[in-house]
């Protein structure tokens, strides 16, 4: 049974492939409209500066992954530092009011001359009649 099965495909005459066939054949259809813009388009081949650019994106996030894999500071080291900041720094809260609080001292809360307040009414008037 085996060597008629091998016999069977030994007489079998194989396709040949050739170029014109596959020319004929693709692409099968094109794409409607302009080829390069549109929702419908043909695929454009992949350049150098392409693939140069995925290789340093791919780099990067190498990168990223060996920094989050090995921190820098260990857990113990991390809290250790978390708590003696809580100590030393004030929260962040109070330097954000402290920086408002400035602000409007120098904006609004300054001292005042009366003549500023002049400078602006008399922009208009005319003192003297020639």
């Amino acid at each position: 049974l085996l060597d008629s099965l091998l016999q069977e495909k030994k007489g079998r005459r194989v396709k040949k492939m050739h170029l014109s066939e596959v020319l004929l054949r693709w692409p099968k259809k094109m794409p409607r409209g302009s080829i390069w813009i549109g929702k419908q388009q043909m695929v454009r081949n992949v350049e150098p500066r392409q693939i140069r650019a995925l290789n340093k994106q791919i780099d990067l996030e190498k990168r990223n992954a060996h920094i989050c894999l090995n921190p820098y500071l260990t857990p113990e080291q991390e809290r250790v530092g978390n708590a003696e900041r809580e100590l030393t720094v004030p929260p962040r809260g109070e330097i954000m009011f402290k920086l408002r609080k400035a602000r409007q001292e120098q904006e609004y809360f300054r001292p005042v001359r009366v003549e500023e307040g002049i400078e602006r009414m008399k922009h208009n008037v005319v003192w003297e009649k020639c």
